[in-house]
């Protein structure tokens, strides 16, 4: 720990406003570490990077902090949105620079702890993105098409924006759907109104690098964990107060694999497996995107941009 405190240390003495990301897969102990280093002495605030956190009463799935160590250290963007509502990382982004904002009049550093890449993205590559929000209409006529032939959105978006569709797999219909969304709206091409800009402030990416195996194995005591503290009764509350599985954050891994076991479609051995094996694979596209970043830094040097890789 001694050892990434006076790195950071000296980082933050070439330049004092540092934004510095803590990134990499689920069950790498980010939050562990972010906590540690403010602890040992590194003045600064944390702002949450995980799209699930920023829900009330997923708690046990999304391994929030505990709200003791949140009255001593201030965390931002967790719990602050019902299950239902709507938040895009346009949204995110916003959100979080007006912390950073915040966090720097205190004379303190932000940590950016997380592992959801479209969140981080927009402040590494300080992305240009437009305001237009989601249109619920079209979105169910794009998913409808979808529907009743494969592939068709991803044919339409080669026509209008074959940049943004060279990006995307045909199947992912959710952010192809958004990209047309952005044309239906704007009558521009996504990548033509969302694009890269020079960072405006110094940020520091702090990766902890883990073995697969042993990120697996983490992976799986977590989960292990969670069924302990009761996450199936986590998931039966929210389907008592309404939010039944239609809602969209209910789609996603952790409770996808819940709900059919209450159900009765299959065992609970059988959720714990799927659980795990889909963990996983979540774990797995965290840890190629977020070598992205080493990719890029080495390739493409950026100015007030550097990494520290931690084992």
């Amino acid at each position: 720990m001694q050892h990434v405190k006076w790195k950071i240390l000296k980082f933050i003495d070439k330049y004092p406003d540092w934004v510095i990301f803590i990134v990499w897969p689920t069950a790498s102990w980010k939050t562990k570490l972010s906590i540690d280093l403010i602890n040992n002495w590194i003045p600064a605030e944390v702002v949450s990077a995980d799209s699930r956190q920023i829900f009330r009463y997923m708690d046990i799935w999304t391994d929030k902090v505990s709200m003791e160590i949140r009255n001593k250290i201030p965390h931002y963007l967790i719990d602050f949105l019902n299950p239902d509502d709507f938040y895009t990382a346009w949204n995110w982004r916003k959100d979080a620079l007006r912390y950073i904002d915040k966090i720097k009049k205190k004379w303190k550093i932000s940590f950016i702890v997380g592992g959801t890449w479209l969140y981080t993205d927009t402040i590494y590559k300080n992305y240009s993105l437009p305001d237009v929000p989601p249109d619920f209409e079209f979105r169910k006529k794009m998913y409808e098409l979808e529907k009743k032939q494969s592939g068709v959105l991803w044919e339409k978006l080669s026509q209008i924006d074959p940049q943004e569709a060279s990006k995307l797999h045909p199947n992912s219909t959710r952010y192809i759907v958004r990209a047309l969304e952005i044309y239906e709206k704007t009558w521009k091409p996504k990548s033509e109104v969302c694009y890269e800009q020079p960072v405006s402030f110094p940020i520091l990416i702090i990766i902890k690098w883990a073995d697969k195996e042993i990120a697996n194995t983490k992976i799986n005591k977590r989960i292990d964990k969670m069924f302990k503290q009761w996450l199936v009764d986590e998931v039966k509350k929210l389907l008592d107060m309404w939010y039944d599985e239609t809602c969209q954050w209910m789609q996603s891994i952790w409770y996808k694999e819940i709900i059919p076991y209450l159900k009765w479609e299959y065992s609970l051995d059988k959720a714990k497996e799927l659980l795990k094996r889909n963990t996983h694979r979540y774990a797995k596209k965290q840890r190629i995107f977020f070598k992205r970043y080493i990719m890029d830094m080495k390739a493409n040097p950026k100015k007030n941009v550097d990494y520290l890789l931690l084992n």
